[in-house]
């Protein structure tokens, strides 16, 4: 399998709070935030539907309500965010769960203090898919086998996903060739042939249903049902210093899940806005779900589907890398 490591090891371990604002001081009693004087950071959450719950939450005022002022930045991905918070210039990021583990095998400071997306538990009825041009020859899982598959990021949780989907079926992946490619960019390259089958998230998947394209694999609901695609990120040294913005941010991506899980035509209605999403598409498309709670057992399946593949070479203590 073809594949490129993303974490360069000349990423330095020390965390920089610069004079860009990377610092935030809890209330006195270091518990509880005063909302009448929140305290402002910057989070960084991958482009698109993840970005828009962050935003989401915050325009409802979850965030405000437990003191906090918050900044959503967006980014191409955990890989490309982490870096981030080890120069200061981010306070927490959201980030895919094996670019987390894997900048904490890379021995970064980073520590997982909240959950991000989760997949569903139905195929066919989830926000990711490995589609197919309509006249591709390609019409079950096993004929994946040998081919070229587009991606986001090379080595992540897109491969990792088709990867143990396929093998969990018996399917041999080894002579896949992943190739990257970005999100909006795989449904042209699907389109002129450049690719067998493009990977895919909302609202690029009904995009690309809408356009004729078939889904031939489900792969995170294929690999794991249910497993937590995503999680928010933050240093050894902000955690330490600032438990009481953590435990206010946690409350916050709660209070936001809970509000799209109640009402999700209200996140729907906003997504135009805040994802710049066609009116139509987001009232169709298969949302992520998002919890309240870490998912330990997905982050140990992940763990171990990394080292199984070789993305790692040693297992993980999960059990650290999850912040109390």
């Amino acid at each position: 399998m073809k594949r490129a490591f993303l974490v360069s090891a000349a990423v330095g371990t020390a965390l920089l709070l610069s004079a860009c604002g990377a610092e935030a001081t809890p209330s006195a009693d270091g518990t509880v935030l005063d909302p009448d004087a929140p305290v402002s950071i910057s989070v960084a959450e991958t482009a698109g539907i993840p970005s828009a719950f962050l935003s989401y939450g915050v325009q409802q005022g979850f965030f405000e309500a437990e003191g906090l002022d918050v900044s959503v930045d967006t980014s191409a991905g955990g890989a490309a965010a982490i870096p981030g918070l080890i120069s200061g210039g981010l306070h927490l990021a959201g980030s895919n769960n094996v670019s987390a583990l894997l900048a904490a095998s890379k021995g970064l400071p980073v520590s997982i203090v909240a959950p991000g997306t989760f997949a569903s538990a139905t195929p066919g009825e989830d926000f990711s898919a490995v589609l197919v041009a309509p006249g591709s020859t390609i019409a079950e899982p096993a004929d994946l086998a040998g081919k070229t598959i587009a991606v986001n990021t090379l080595e992540n949780i897109g491969d990792i996903s088709i990867t143990a989907s396929l093998e969990a079926q018996g399917i041999d992946a080894s002579g896949i060739s992943f190739v990257e490619i970005a999100f909006p960019e795989m449904l042209p390259a699907l389109e002129r042939g450049q690719i067998d089958a493009a990977w895919e998230i909302e609202p690029f998947v009904t995009l690309g249903l809408n356009g004729g394209n078939r889904p031939i694999l489900w792969p995170y609901v294929e690999a794991h049902p249910g497993l937590m695609i995503g999680s928010f990120v933050a240093t050894h040294d902000y955690i330490e210093q600032n438990p009481a913005v953590i435990d206010a941010f946690r409350r916050g991506v709660a209070a936001t899940a809970k509000s799209v899980t109640d009402n999700p035509d209200a996140f729907r209605a906003a997504l135009p806005e805040l994802a710049k999403v066609d009116p139509a598409v987001a009232e169709t498309m298969t949302l992520p779900i998002w919890k309240a709670d870490v998912d330990i057992n997905s982050l140990t399946y992940t763990a171990e589907q990394m080292e199984e593949q070789g993305v790692i070479s040693t297992p993980l203590d999960i059990g650290a890398i999850v912040a109390d």
